[in-house]
């Protein structure tokens, strides 16, 4: 499926319940690894320091997202020098407000 097929709804899943519990999981697993992000046309990239920790962390967290926000597509990138490991997230029109209202602000709000 292509990043901008408009026929995905851009809706997350999670409960609220759920959503209070995943905030917990990005503070605990990726805020301290956090570096920054950008903004792209379509979606975000979310930067992390280049640590295997970061690595894992991101991985993690792209597999449960996988089943809550399917209308997205992720990339992981890891390139030399090492030095940071980037998540891209893309999709439909509204994946980038969806992850910089959520995830992105999770970040944010969490670091010094």
């Amino acid at each position: 499926m292509s990043q901008n097929d408009s026929t995905r709804d851009v809706v997350c899943t999670l409960t609220e319940e759920q959503e209070k519990e995943r905030s917990k999981e990005v503070r605990s697993r990726l805020s301290a690894n956090y570096v920054g992000f950008e903004e792209s046309a379509d979606g975000l990239n979310v930067r992390f320091d280049g640590t295997d920790e970061s690595l894992l962390a991101v991985a993690q967290f792209t597999s449960s997202e996988l089943k809550c926000c399917a209308f997205a597509d992720y990339e992981i990138s890891v390139s030399p020098p090492y030095e940071e490991t980037v998540l891209t997230l893309t999709g439909p029109e509204g994946t980038r407000q969806l992850f910089r209202d959520g995830l992105i602000d999770h970040l944010e709000s969490e670091t010094p």
